[in-house]
């Protein structure tokens, strides 16, 4: 209860911080982890099975998160996101991971796909200062890099 009263805290946190200081990324950023979060939340499997198997629904928002936030990284103008889909791209292949290895200890499994969201908020958060600190020292800054037609 502690983690997710924890996850909750730096949810608020971070995604607040991106909406109230940071630039287009940062708030698009915020909404795709609210998103992903009220997602995982109706998704929620029974607790007794849970992290025994593969998390199918886990799995599709885990990897609509990550094709955002790669499309994010192309084409923001920040450095920020790219850590952000590295880091959802681990907890995709976790997922991967104990579909090709069922005897994956539960736990192993719930940790590959539970820990790294609390870097990437903590990412959010870092970067959206960074901006909000740039913007102040050298004033506006572009929000968008034009070197992909996406």
């Amino acid at each position: 209860m502690a983690f997710f009263i924890a996850f909750v805290a730096l949810l608020l946190f971070s995604t607040g911080f991106a909406v109230w200081k940071g630039g287009a990324p940062e708030r698009i950023a915020a909404g795709l982890y609210w998103t992903a979060w009220l997602a995982t939340l109706l998704a929620n499997p029974v607790a007794m099975n849970r992290w025994r198997t593969i998390e199918i629904g886990y799995l599709l928002i885990d990897l609509c998160l990550l094709v955002a936030l790669t499309l994010l990284a192309l084409r923001a103008n920040r450095h920020w996101p790219m850590a952000a889909a590295s880091l959802q791209l681990i907890i995709v292949i976790g997922h991967f991971a104990k579909a090709l290895d069922p005897t994956l200890l539960g736990s192993a499994y719930a940790i590959m796909s539970v820990f790294w969201p609390y870097l990437q908020l903590i990412i959010l958060a870092v970067g959206t200062r960074v901006y909000w600190r740039r913007v102040r020292i050298q004033g506006a800054a572009a929000s968008w890099s034009r070197s992909l037609p996406l």
